[in-house]
């Protein structure tokens, strides 16, 4: 008698799993993916704009710096140094806005991507990706990785 009892578990797991494999784990699986998609490009896009905006806060304004001004930042060559940046990294990615207050550039940057699948909701996502950068001239204090003066040696 315990033969048939035996079986008859065997059979019951075989069609859990045969029920919860599509129905749970494989949605699960394609919603890992997505996410990992989706969380890759994101922090792609936040990289490529944090060094296109500081790439773009170093153009500088020349006619202010001589007349006296002091340093501050050219918007017409920083927002032209950000879309070709944006360009040259191959990136799907748009400008927004390109903002720049006092020795601050604000850039906004937004780029669509493509999900490899699409259970949940919509098959593409939409990032948005904010970075500011400062321009600084010279430096504030010394940093530590001077190298040591001779007299230590």
């Amino acid at each position: 008698m315990a033969q048939p009892h035996l079986s008859v578990q065997r059979a019951q797991v075989l069609v859990f799993f045969a029920l919860a494999l599509p129905l749970v784990l494989l949605p699960i699986a394609a919603y890992a993916v997505d996410a990992s998609v989706t969380a890759s490009a994101y922090s792609r896009l936040v990289e490529v704009s944090a060094r296109a905006a500081e790439e773009a806060v170093q153009q500088i304004n020349v006619a202010s710096l001589r007349s006296g001004a002091g340093v501050s930042i050219d918007v017409p060559a920083a927002t032209s140094m950000v879309q070709s940046f944006l360009r040259s990294a191959e990136l799907a990615a748009r400008v927004v806005e390109v903002s720049v207050v006092g020795q601050v550039l604000s850039l906004v940057a937004t780029e669509t991507v493509v999900l490899p699948f699409t259970l949940f909701g919509a098959p593409e996502v939409a990032l948005r990706a904010t970075v500011t950068a400062r321009i600084a001239p010279g430096y504030e204090r010394p940093s530590s990785r001077l190298p040591l003066p001779a007299r230590i040696f």
